[in-house]
């Protein structure tokens, strides 16, 4: 799928109380874009929220937020501070903060810009655009080192909510032996498509627009990762479940530490407790191996 990139954005800030932030966070992930940078100083009572909009995204997204912000905060609602950025100028603002990560001793993430390391046995280089995986965020990190541990060459690997394919990508250069990429941001579509050319993804693949409904009739994968949220997560559980092989391995992230009670229970209702956490500031990975 080809998916021509806009010209340019809609950079939209919105601040919100601390402890409202996981929940309108949650609602801009279901609603507008899976791609935001919080900026949360220590100790501040306020959370600010960065997201970025297509300029010819159809969504009305001023109207949908809005709502939901006066719902959850009749008393103080929030004002979206909005501005125009051009593609090419968000790219080069975000060049400047993006420097390489070393995830494990082999395991490096770069930019294609920065210049090889000869040290890693495994190298992602990644076109850094308006979509989710650069590495740099915690449960990104914690999949990595996931499937760095647990992958084994000649897998089958599905990817729900694959942003920039930084895991799909990782998952080739281990030998996997098919891998499907799904995401409903069509700037992740995009940016997954440029990230695979230039990491040479040699295993049969597929980049999807969607969710998990593109997998209708396909059979169980060897291993499975879905970096969502948790109110995404949830519903599907019992399909996700059933998408991952007898003895294959389910990665479930995009979760707080506030998320693991939730979680846990929905996990002993489905049966399954063979799973270790993997923690990473407030946030948490769970790693199933399905029986």
């Amino acid at each position: 799928m080809n998916v021509t990139a806009p010209e340019s954005y809609f950079e939209v800030k919105v601040q919100v109380p601390r402890e409202q932030c996981d929940a309108v966070c949650n609602f801009i992930v279901d609603n507008i874009t899976n791609g935001m940078v919080l900026e949360d100083e220590e100790q501040s009572p306020i959370t600010v929220i960065t997201f970025y909009v297509p300029s010819n995204d159809p969504k009305d997204y001023r109207r949908a937020l809005g709502d939901y912000l006066a719902i959850i905060l009749p008393d103080n609602t929030p004002v979206l501070q909005e501005k125009t950025v051009q593609n090419v100028e968000w790219v080069e603002q975000y060049k400047a903060s993006i420097q390489p990560i070393r995830i494990t001793g082999d395991l490096l993430v770069r930019a294609t810009w920065h210049p090889s390391d000869p040290i890693a046995t495994y190298e992602l280089v990644i076109e850094p655009k308006m979509a989710f995986g650069t590495g740099t965020h915690e449960t990104t990190r914690s999949c990595l080192k996931i499937i760095r541990e647990q992958f084994q060459p000649q897998m089958s690997f599905l990817d729900l909510g694959t942003g920039s394919g930084i895991l799909s990508i990782l998952a080739d250069k281990m030998g996997a032996r098919k891998i499907k990429a799904i995401d409903y941001d069509l700037v992740a579509v995009e940016n997954c498509e440029e990230n695979f050319a230039i990491n040479n993804v040699r295993a049969p693949h597929e980049i999807l627009f969607g969710s998990i409904d593109k997998c209708i009739g396909d059979p169980p994968y060897d291993f499975v990762c879905a970096n969502i949220i948790k109110s995404t997560i949830l519903p599907m559980l019992t399909r996700l479940l059933e998408l991952t092989a007898r003895q294959g391995v389910l990665v479930l992230s995009g979760l707080l530490d506030t998320d693991e009670a939730e979680m846990t229970a929905a996990l002993a209702q489905s049966g399954q407790t063979d799973y270790s956490i993997l923690r990473d500031n407030k946030w948490i990975t769970y790693t199933i191996r399905r029986k």
